[in-house]
């Protein structure tokens, strides 16, 4: 019996080690002749198959390798399709970003430009010295290699490598780009985020906007960030979602590949409690789409029974700072499906992370649609493109194993909101403008709140209070209105609140700081955050509404450990 390539994400390393393997090779045929279009965007929830996929397909069309390679795809359906002429017959840029994560821009681009590195001097060294190469950029890829380059010169990177080698073979190159949201989902985490989508915007625009030097290009990741922001001015784009038909069963697994995977495992029996656990996502049109990661694992050992795997492979990061800010409605939806009903909302196609912190009902389920953390149960569809902007769609959990994900992660922060919305001595202390009560509240709260406040990463602990504090202030939006990050004064406050009646002349501005190990002491930190608020002026805008009764709150926090102070 064959094992299962758990881990295993090269395609030539899983054909060769004669690991399982579900055909997916059809893909070929969909992408390069089929569909007519040269650019594909293809986000998919993580552990879907897309790694595996585009190393497949560099695998098949890889010019520099056809003969050796082509022995792994003559048993696949692939051979007996319109593709199988293409095999061998393109060079191939294949670089994946999935492992460019670091903890700020400086070492980000440095970890592209390793990548890059590697990518010459271990893929393509004849970029570096062949005569069919131009000069100037067989020096620029040296340049690279020998780690000259600066940040501006790099953007240019892919348009260089697609001319270069067109130039060298006489074919126009395939580029794929795999997990391209990677460093831009690892840019939000650690405050970088501007300056990646920058960077990124001009890598993406000047290798593939009105580039006629190559043949096609798939680009894939989790989340399908704003177009306009990355993929600026790429009208050649199609993008393919889990809502639009394109490769709709050519990412994770369709029920007639899981009942040959059951019958060959003699597994069969167990379909009803397989399909309750790891089932159940639709793709476009195409229904009963099942999550591989958890298939395979479940069957590589499954005497040890139906557990989450999925669920445990990731820490949530957007959701964890995305949740505790929802409001009232979006609170209700969330307790729904939890409680396995399904719900009818829009959604936003876009994950625009500006509009991350206003925690728009819209925006939630949309990253949760596209994470795989939902799936539509009816998908509105005009002329084969999804409506799901302008026609609400009927939404629900998929599965018993993302349900999991639910009851640990949504339940904690919901119904930690909800005990402080209802009746909350924190909130009536706070709305009636009592410090003390509401300061002695807050540490109260945070001594003995739930882990989620354990924070161990320092560089996300501001963030983290700001949005609990956020997330509380948004279950008053019918009578008030909260501003996160508003200009006011010389800058942006983190957080202004007030009332909407204009006769109500209160007003509250908040200024958080983390505390910082070895240095200053909570005291000076909170100190600090009021000094801010005076300087930056945060107050003018309240003061020309004619607040007069404003709240100025600077709060320093470490851990569970909090000094509030009123200026």
């Amino acid at each position: 019996m064959k094992k299962f390539p758990i881990g295993i994400s090269d395609f030539k390393e899983l054909i060769n080690s004669e690991s399982y393997y579900v055909d997916k090779t059809l893909l070929l045929e969909e992408f390069l002749v089929v569909n007519t279009n040269n650019v594909f965007l293809v986000p998919r929830p993580r552990r879907f198959g897309k790694t595996l996929n585009m190393s497949m397909i560099h695998c098949f069309l890889d010019v520099d390798h056809a003969e050796e390679n082509r022995p792994l795809f003559e048993t696949l359906k692939v051979q007996n399709s319109t593709a199988w002429p293409l095999q061998g017959k393109f060079p191939v840029i294949f670089l994946s970003f999935k492992d460019w994560k670091q903890s700020t821009f400086e070492k980000s681009i440095n970890s592209l430009r390793l990548l890059l590195q590697d990518f010459l001097v271990e893929k393509m060294p004849y970029l570096l010295t062949s005569d069919k190469v131009l000069k100037l950029h067989r020096d620029y890829f040296n340049s690279i290699v020998e780690g000259e380059i600066k940040e501006e010169a790099l953007e240019l990177c892919l348009q260089r490598l697609i001319i270069a080698l067109k130039a060298y073979h006489g074919v126009k190159p395939v580029v794929l780009i795999d997990e391209y949201d990677s460093p831009i989902l690892y840019a939000h985490e650690y405050g970088y985020r501007e300056e990646m989508v920058n960077f990124l915007r001009g890598f993406f625009s000047k290798g593939l906007k009105d580039n006629s030097e190559y043949h096609k290009a798939m680009v894939t990741g989790i989340l399908r960030v704003a177009k306009e922001n990355i993929f600026s001015g790429l009208n050649n784009m199609v993008v393919s979602t889990v809502v639009d038909l394109d490769f709709s069963d050519k990412f994770g697994l369709t029920e007639s590949e899981v009942d040959q995977l059951l019958s060959d495992f003699k597994l069969s029996e167990q379909k009803k409690e397989i399909d309750r656990w790891y089932n159940g996502y639709t793709f476009g049109l195409t229904k009963k789409i099942y999550n591989p990661w958890s298939i395979i694992n479940y069957l590589s050992y499954p005497d040890r029974g139906l557990r989450s795997f999925w669920a445990n492979t990731s820490k949530h990061q957007l959701l964890q700072e995305l949740l505790p800010r929802v409001d009232r409605k979006t609170s209700q939806m969330l307790v729904a499906l939890m409680n396995r009903q399904s719900i009818e909302s829009l959604i936003s196609a876009d994950t625009i992370f500006e509009s991350l912190e206003r925690a728009e009902t819209q925006t939630v389920l949309g990253l949760l649609l596209f994470s795989g953390y939902l799936t539509v149960e009816e998908m509105p569809m005009k002329d084969g493109v999804s409506e799901l902007s302008r026609i609400p769609a009927r939404l629900r959990v998929p599965n018993e194993e993302v349900f999991t994900v639910y009851e640990k992660l949504l339940q904690q922060f919901l119904n930690s909101a909800e005990e402080y919305v209802q009746g909350s001595d924190l909130l009536e202390a706070l709305l009636n403008q009592d410090f003390d009560s509401f300061s002695d509240c807050l540490k109260d709260y945070l001594l003995n709140s739930f882990s989620y406040f354990d924070v161990t990463n320092q560089r996300q602990s501001e963030k983290i209070y700001h949005a609990f504090i956020l997330g509380l202030m948004a279950h008053l939006t019918d009578k008030y209105v909260v501003k996160s990050n508003p200009e006011s004064g010389y800058g942006r406050a983190d957080m202004i609140i007030y009332p909407k009646d204009p006769d109500d002349k209160k007003g509250w501005i908040f200024e958080f700081k983390r505390g910082v190990t070895g240095k200053e002491s909570l005291q000076e930190r909170a100190e600090e955050a009021l000094q801010q608020i005076e300087n930056s002026q945060y107050a003018a805008m309240l003061q020309q509404q004619g607040r007069s009764k404003v709240m100025k709150l600077g709060i320093a926090f470490d851990g569970k450990k909090v000094v509030c102070l009123e200026g």
